[in-house]
């Protein structure tokens, strides 16, 4: 196996190279070259690509983006995986990171290109992987670096095949609180009209639906920094490529949601490998009826529509809210690391940042 990195590679070239290895990788839709294509000419200038190969076959890519310490008189530089670490990029959540890998031989890929990387590129610096399922990079404490934890969250999934394997229909699944909550908020809204889903069939209606998803998100999550992700002009820009790309091949899908003539809300998805991912909910909450669940009664009636399309599965991915429990038959550990080759100086900022997150939580930080 060889592994090299390329420093500003080729983008015609990468483009042709990743989409052959990802067909018969069979990634997630974040290692799918719609997403890191779009995220490339959206937000990235410079970067680093690191190649695997066994022979002539590429079997390993990951692309990583350097950025200094932002520690004063810290020569240091971080380097993000499929990210780009200025926070208003990154708004964009990538999910279930890693490199695009060949499946037959995956974790020794792996373990090679986390090898080249820290011999040939991070050195004494940082190398930034999230958000990514727990376990993914043990490898890389083969090397001898250390890990340290800094977000952790729990992805959720409703697994639609375990439904049909069970023969259990999506309401039986659920507890007796999901369906009566359910059950009441569609005979809310129905008596406003009939409920409909409007799928976006055409670039320019997704692109009219964002624009109304932007405007209930900020209504519900404040137009601040920091707060909704509508806020940062590099998010719109980079949704804004991924729809004109996305939705003619079906893969970007946005579906409004209606009680007659009023709007329930927007649900922006994407469909990849016959699963849904859950991406953005936009919701209506301007009337005043406490009984009226319209993120869960969304997700009821695009779950249905899924379960009908024949899909494997409806992905909430990562984020602990009520309306995920309520339909996940699947859950799983997802964080965000930092690896490092141990040395004084990072010893003594993990310390600072232990006792600044006690002192910020009151407890204890996230075990490694």
């Amino acid at each position: 196996m060889q592994c090299d990195v390329f420093y500003n590679p080729d983008r015609e070239k990468l483009a042709k190279a990743w989409q052959q290895l990802e067909a018969q990788a069979k990634p997630n839709f974040f290692l799918s070259w719609l997403w890191i294509g779009s995220w490339l000419d959206s937000c990235v200038d410079d970067c680093y690509l690191v190649e695997a190969r066994i022979g002539n076959e590429v079997v390993g890519l990951g692309i990583l983006v350097a950025k200094k310490s932002r520690l004063p008189f810290d020569s240091r530089r971080h380097y993000f995986l499929h990210q780009t670490g200025d926070p208003e990029s990154d708004k964009l959540c990538m999910e279930y990171n890693d490199f695009l890998l060949l499946p037959v031989c995956a974790e020794k890929v792996r373990s090679a290109m986390l090898s080249e990387i820290f011999l040939s590129l991070v050195g004494r610096g940082t190398l930034v992987v999230g958000a990514t399922k727990a376990g993914i990079f043990d490898s890389a404490l083969r090397l001898g670096v250390e890990r340290r934890c800094v977000w952790d969250s729990v992805a959720y999934k409703l697994d639609l095949n375990q439904l049909r394997a069970d023969s259990m229909s999506l309401e039986q699944s659920l507890s007796r609180s999901g369906r009566y909550q359910i059950k009441r908020s569609l005979k809310r809204y129905e008596s406003l009209g009939e409920i409909t889903i409007d799928t976006a069939a055409s670039v320019e209606a997704a692109l009219s639906m964002f624009a109304v998803a932007e405007h209930f998100h900020l209504e519900r999550w404040g137009a601040m920094p920091g707060q909704s992700g509508f806020t940062y002009p590099k998010f719109k820009h980079f949704h804004h490529t991924l729809i004109r790309r996305g939705v003619e091949t079906g893969e970007v899908v946005l579906h409004t949601l209606y009680a007659g003539d009023e709007p329930i809300g927007v649900i922006y998805n994407f469909h990849y490998g016959n699963q849904v991912y859950f991406y953005l909910s936009a919701l209506n909450y301007k009337l005043q009826d406490k009984h009226l669940k319209p993120g869960l009664t969304a997700h009821y009636l695009l779950i249905k529509q899924a379960l009908a399309m024949g899909m494997d599965s409806y992905d909430f991915m990562a984020g602990v809210t009520r309306y995920k429990k309520t339909f996940a038959n699947c859950e799983s550990s997802v964080a965000t690391y930092h690896y490092q080759q141990p040395h004084l100086a990072l010893k003594i900022e993990n310390s600072l940042r232990n006792i600044k997150q006690r002192i910020a939580s009151g407890s204890s930080p996230s075990p490694l």
